[in-house]
């Protein structure tokens, strides 16, 4: 397989765009008289309203960019940091909104004498386009608070994407808010060239590299499902094969987001990671029944066609500084590992592996794992939490234990996927073995 390039773009380049943007919409504010109005009764309420606006609708805007699949964002970031960054972004955008909505309303409701129910009447029924921004301003809050993770703990993941298509009906809705009543529209040429501008880059970002790549990519490597392989009841590995896949930029520890063409599964797009070293003839991939379309998938046909959008994630042997490593996996989260395992060019002894799960039949390619193992001189750890089907306490994770079991494990580079409480465990556990920040990474499986 050819190997990913890194992106061009650098942290601080980020950093820039954020900071000129920050500033040029803030001296528009001034240029539109922001300061000026807070003499007037209420008038420092619909200032701060104003300038609350502005940025919670630069922030809307970069938060949906961050999604957008763009590959110089992505191979700076990760996927994993990006929807981390797209998921604050979105609680300050709310945040900000709301303040809009609450600032505007007390500022004008001082200034023209009336209660906030008044204020808020009187806008529906004489401002343009007051109505539509409320429904979106609700549509962004429901966003929001679907995003919380005790909520997400309570949805499953369609219902979640579902409701986050909302977000762009809500971006919709406050364009034609801003044009209506906003002053970077209503009176200012420059600004209006401006403004459209950043909703257009984020609508060809959107469109560019959420719809028409995986399009194109799906002309490109017609992708089918060649066999489906069952590991257990709940596990099955799906292998695709396709037209010129030495041509796919993709590496070990890498994910997709597959779309199973049928009738009722082509809508909807699943991030699933590459299970075995890809090898320029074929992908696999293996799903647990974890919901209700991974259990649909665990009987999906071959000869069903597929589109897969990716690859994506940083999380590859690429990033490690050291050529001595440890991986440790649980649950689902060992099929990045399982292939990393197999496609690591490193030296017998180099490479242990850690693997978590509940009890030996519920290890998920453990056999394939041993099997590498053997071939590789590569170390294999299982540790389980219920062997004999009863919880048991011990951490597998502690620190004592790890600089035991691998001695020189501060020098090592260590790479952690799984559930988000076996993520901050063993990260816990490495740092007080001694394992520096810059040399753990971390993919959690969830959303």
């Amino acid at each position: 397989m050819r190997k990913p390039h890194p992106g061009p773009l650098s942290h601080l380049d980020f950093i820039a765009f954020l900071a000129v943007n920050i500033v040029v919409i803030g001296g528009m504010w001034l240029r539109h008289g922001g300061l000026g109005q807070i003499a007037d009764p209420g008038g420092q309420f619909i200032a701060a309203g104003q300038l609350a606006a502005l940025y919670g609708t630069f922030a809307v805007l970069v938060q949906i960019a961050l999604i957008s699949r763009a590959p110089w964002l992505e191979r700076r970031y990760g996927m994993d940091e990006l929807n981390y960054l797209h998921r604050w972004t979105g609680f300050f955008a709310a945040t900000l909104l709301v303040a809009h909505a609450g600032l505007t309303t007390w500022g004008y409701a001082d200034s023209n004498g009336v209660d906030i129910i008044g204020q808020t009447w009187d806008f529906i029924a004489h401002w343009p386009d007051v109505l539509a921004a409320i429904v979106g301003l609700v549509l962004f809050l429901a966003v929001a608070v679907t995003s919380m993770k005790a909520a997400r703990r309570a949805l499953d993941y369609e219902t979640w994407w579902f409701i986050h298509l909302y977000a762009y009906l809500a971006v919709i809705i406050s364009f034609a808010h801003q044009i209506a009543v906003g002053p970077d529209f209503t009176s200012d040429r420059p600004a209006r060239i401006y403004w459209a501008a950043l909703y257009g880059l984020t609508a060809v970002l959107v469109l560019g590299f959420r719809w028409l790549t995986p399009l194109v990519n799906a002309f490109r490597y017609r992708l089918r499902v060649a066999e489906v392989v069952r590991h257990s009841p709940d596990v099955v590995s799906v292998v695709l094969r396709g037209h010129r896949l030495d041509r796919m930029k993709v590496e070990s520890g890498q994910f997709f987001l597959l779309r199973f063409l049928t009738r009722d599964r082509w809508w909807k797009a699943h991030p699933i990671s590459v299970s075995a070293a890809p090898d320029g003839r074929s992908l696999r991939f293996t799903i647990k029944a974890l919901g209700d379309d991974t259990t649909a998938l665990q009987f999906v046909r071959p000869g069903t066609r597929v589109m897969a959008e990716g690859p994506y994630g940083t999380f590859t042997a690429a990033r490690a500084r050291s050529r001595r490593l440890v991986l440790i996996g649980g649950g689902i989260g060992i099929t990045p590992l399982r292939a990393m395992y197999e496609d690591l060019d490193r030296r017998p002894g180099d490479v242990d592996l850690l693997y978590r799960a509940r009890s030996r039949d519920q290890a998920i390619l453990a056999d394939e794992l041993a099997q590498i193992s053997r071939q590789r001189g590569f170390g294999l750890h299982f540790s389980f939490s219920r062997p004999d089907g009863r919880r048991r306490r011990s951490n597998p994770f502690n620190p004592a234990h790890l600089k035991r079991l691998i001695p020189d494990i501060a020098q090592r580079d260590v790479y952690i996927c799984g559930p988000s409480a076996l993520v901050s465990a063993a990260t816990n556990g490495l740092r007080k073995a001694g394992v520096p920040r810059h040399q753990i990474h971390a993919e959690r499986f969830g959303y």
